[in-house]
């Protein structure tokens, strides 16, 4: 349990239900800001107030200033932000699939 969420003031439990909430909602979701682009980002918990968690674009994307008040869309589209894409590899592609297959070690003595 982090110090703020020991706390009882109004502003902690404030921050507290803001993070509860913005985790449930981005729980096995992507993340789609509003805006130009409307990207889908890939998500990750990240520290915030007091060791609180807050969820944010895994590819380190500046939130926009509305995304804290619940602006950003919990999505189940596929991810199509390159960057999240190349910081975060599908976990179930095959080693050959990305680079050919493990390498051979050699472990010989040096003969020197």
């Amino acid at each position: 349990m982090t110090a703020i969420e020991r706390r009882r003031d109004p502003t902690s439990l404030l921050l507290k239900g803001l993070s509860e909430r913005e985790c449930a909602r981005f729980r096995n979701r992507n993340l789609r800001q509003p805006g130009h682009g409307r990207r889908v980002h890939a998500v990750e918990l990240r520290d915030w107030i007091g060791g609180l968690k807050l969820p944010v674009p895994a590819c380190h994307q500046p939130l926009a200033t509305l995304a804290l008040a619940g602006d950003s869309e919990a999505v189940t589209a596929a991810v199509d932000c390159a960057r999240c894409l190349a910081g975060n590899p599908d976990p179930f592609t095959p080693l050959t699939v990305i680079d050919g297959g493990q390498l051979t070690l050699d472990l010989r003595p040096d003969a020197e």
